[in-house]
């Protein structure tokens, strides 16, 4: 390398190390302008963070709770029942809704219909039009594919199997219960050949 060469690459060097140099003292000053709310920013952060954890840990364990208490319910232990009344959680429609389809009690499941689990309240009101016969409720679009499944399968218990495939057309192929609907049409079909 020649001595000019050298130079140049001195001076470029030293003008690299200024400007860092700047951009260093420029950080400085806003890093003291503004180092209070970054500072608030970074303990807000951590507190959010462990507020989060913390409501996780205490949503899990109610969560845990609340599935210990359940499958107490079943075994039929009466505290369990009251806590997890008491606890107004979803489980004990659940609790309510299994009581009642095992013993078709009619006037629990007319209870559930207006529970605050949707499913919950839907199965209830198809439980209790099923029960009751009620074609009007279960062959209505408002009851879905299930309440079509129920209705048909009535029809074809009083052995009205036109009616019941009238029924089952109405669920869509795309449907999840199209199999059933499908096996449901089978039995019909078996029911209109053993009349014959």
């Amino acid at each position: 390398m020649s001595l000019k060469q050298n130079v140049d690459f001195i001076k470029e060097e030293m003008n690299n190390d200024e400007k860092m140099l700047e951009s260093l003292i420029r950080f400085e000053g806003w890093f003291k302008r503004y180092k209070t709310a970054l500072i608030a920013l970074a303990i807000l952060a951590i507190v959010l963070t462990f507020a989060y954890m913390g409501n996780n840990y205490y949503q899990e364990s109610r969560q845990q709770k609340l599935s210990n208490l359940y499958q107490e319910a079943l075994k039929g232990d009466e505290k369990a029942i009251t806590s997890l009344k008491n606890s107004q959680s979803r489980l004990y429609d659940l609790y309510l809704f299994q009581k009642a389809l095992k013993s078709n009690d009619k006037e629990t499941l007319k209870t559930l219909e207006s529970c605050q689990d949707p499913i919950i309240a839907q199965f209830a009101k198809l439980q209790n039009a099923s029960l009751t016969q009620n074609l009007d409720t279960l062959d209505s679009k408002d009851s879905g594919d299930f309440g079509y499944l129920q209705a048909a399968f009535l029809q074809i218990q009083a052995n009205k199997n036109q009616e019941a495939k009238e029924i089952l057309s109405k669920i869509q192929n795309d449907s999840p219960v199209r199999d059933f609907a499908n096996a449901l049409e089978h039995l019909s079909i078996q029911g209109d050949a053993n009349a014959k």
